[in-house]
């Protein structure tokens, strides 16, 4: 037989000023991340709205088929004013966002300089301005939708559920940045996510819909897109049956994003977003352009909610870390 040996265990008690100080410097290493997801998510949506201003901005005053917008039709032709007038506010509108989306990029440098972001008056001022050229930006989108969904074709009546991403991302952009400053982040951050994700899952889905439906311009963009010059589809019936296998899987991740909020859903969705974006230029040619920018909500706005995902998961994670340490 083995000899028995006793072991002693000798516990020294840690001073309660260690544990907290081991305490607060991990919570500073959790908010790092937590933080830098937070800039990253505020500067994809000023980055989102500033391209998609220069897309309206293209779209009707600098792009090769320079029209004007559906307001412009609404005001002159429904309403009865003079072309003048509904050439004017027209012009006023687009060139007010553009405008507006300069304003936002700048303004984004201006906050996050040191001086400019720990100084009151300044940094009152830059929300401020921040939050008439977003309130701008939204107005218009938003009126253009309604417009087209009064003067629009058979699909029309859906277009504010189809932009809901356009004109979402300027509102859910003034929530964040107004819960940073008056210390409701983590409130403002649970609105701007739910805000962005419904309507994120509602511009999906409303495009499967369109494409379940065999929307006449989304088979054109399927049978006239030649990307490094070679045609994705040469005959309708197999662009037909394509669509609907794309529209179909459109409305099923709108809805598995709105129930599970799964990460890799919006990396997808930002990333499927921005091919069928550049496949106005694959289909039409570089004067196209400008309907590239004006969709850069569509893949924006999940690639912020991935973000968002990520900075919550972390803030979970943080949560449950500190009460670990009192355990």
């Amino acid at each position: 037989m083995f000899p028995q040996r006793r072991c002693l265990i000798q516990w020294t008690p840690t001073p309660l000023v260690s544990i907290t100080i081991n305490t607060s410097a991990s919570l500073a290493n959790d908010r790092f991340p937590i933080n830098s997801y937070f800039q990253t998510a505020i500067w994809c949506l000023r980055l989102t709205i500033a391209a998609q201003c220069v897309g309206i901005s293209g779209r009707y005053l600098f792009g090769s088929f320079e029209t004007e917008s559906s307001i412009y039709g609404l005001l002159f032709f429904e309403y009865g004013l003079s072309e003048l007038t509904a050439q004017f506010i027209d012009d006023f509108g687009v060139y007010g966002c553009l405008i507006a989306g300069a304003t936002i990029l700048f303004n984004g440098v201006f906050a996050d300089l040191p001086k400019l972001s720990q100084s009151e008056k300044p940094a009152k001022l830059i929300l401020a301005i921040d939050f008439v050229a977003l309130a701008f930006v939204a107005a218009w989108t938003l009126s253009m939708g309604i417009a087209q969904t009064i003067r629009g074709d058979l699909f029309a009546k859906f277009t504010l559920l189809e932009e809901a991403v356009r004109i979402a991302t300027p509102a859910v952009l003034v929530v964040l940045l107004l819960g940073r400053k008056i210390g409701t982040g983590s409130l403002c951050r649970v609105v701007g996510t739910i805000v962005l994700l419904v309507a994120t899952s509602t511009t999906f889905a409303l495009h499967g819909y369109k494409a379940i439906e065999l929307y006449a311009p989304f088979l054109d963009y399927l049978l006239l897109s030649q990307p490094f010059g070679l045609p994705l589809v040469t005959e309708q019936q197999t662009a037909e049956r394509l669509l609907g296998v794309i529209g179909w899987l459109d409305v099923g991740l709108a809805i598995l994003l709105l129930v599970f909020r799964w990460q890799w859903i919006a990396l997808y969705m930002a990333a499927w977003g921005l091919l069928t974006a550049f496949s106005r230029i694959t289909a039409g040619g570089m004067e196209a352009w400008p309907e590239v920018f004006i969709r850069a909500a569509n893949a924006g706005a999940p690639l912020t909610l991935f973000f968002l995902f990520r900075m919550n998961l972390r803030s979970g994670n943080t949560i449950k870390y500190r009460s670990d340490q009192f355990t």
